[in-house]
């Protein structure tokens, strides 16, 4: 998406879903599937992050999940600073339990 534009979709996706009227849920769901869809909304997720925090819009988050959760969860690793997700944190914790059970066997 162009970056002049990005600011606009995430503040009229904010609107939609949160804002305005609760009667708009289907009408925010095209939308979005539009912007994600035809306009690549979800194309450099740095900057959506970025736009998201500016606009204190966290909310979208879980509805960007509907269409695309691993843009989704680059969203959520951009916005927390990490460089890695929950996912690939518990992995990670999984296969360092496991080793540290080997080296007790070995000893």
């Amino acid at each position: 998406m162009k970056p002049e534009i990005l600011s606009t979709a995430i503040e009229t996706l904010g609107d939609l879903f949160f804002r305005k009227n609760t009667n708009t849920d289907f009408l925010a769901m095209r939308t979005m599937e539009y912007y994600i869809s035809d306009l690549d909304l979800l194309g450099d997720t740095t900057a959506v992050a970025v736009e998201i925090d500016k606009q204190r819009a966290w909310a979208l988050i879980p509805k960007f999940r509907f269409f695309d959760n691993r843009k989704a969860d680059e969203i959520e690793v951009a916005l927390s600073g990490l460089r890695f997700t929950d996912a690939e944190i518990i992995a990670s914790d999984i296969v360092f339990e496991e080793w540290k059970k080997s080296q007790n066997l070995c000893q």
